[in-house]
């Protein structure tokens, strides 16, 4: 089955957004919660993070639990595909350390 244009136009739009990749490389080390990311990141905005989560989701690179607990508890994972993107994200930054 073929990628379309729209397919990959949608995830390089998510990709070029401000946070993305630190967003991915946050949870490429474990799960996490929201504010867990939020405060790992700094200078990350809330309302920015939550964005950027949406998108990540609907690009099925990172997956949201919800655990059934009171208050609930929500966890956000990389996806296999957004783990795979993780690991090339990796290896870019290794070539760029490599060359500076």
């Amino acid at each position: 089955m073929g990628t379309t244009d729209a397919e990959w136009g949608g995830i390089w739009e998510v990709l070029g957004c401000k946070w993305t990749f630190h967003i991915l490389r946050f949870l490429s080390t474990r799960p996490a919660q929201f504010n867990q990311i939020k405060n790992a990141i700094e200078g990350l905005p809330a309302s920015t993070l939550s964005t950027r989560l949406k998108s990540l989701r609907e690009e099925n690179l990172v997956s949201r639990s919800v655990a059934d607990s009171t208050p609930p508890t929500v966890t956000y994972a990389l996806t296999e595909k957004g783990e795979e993107l993780a690991e090339i994200i990796a290896r870019i930054e290794e070539l760029e350390r490599r060359y500076e």
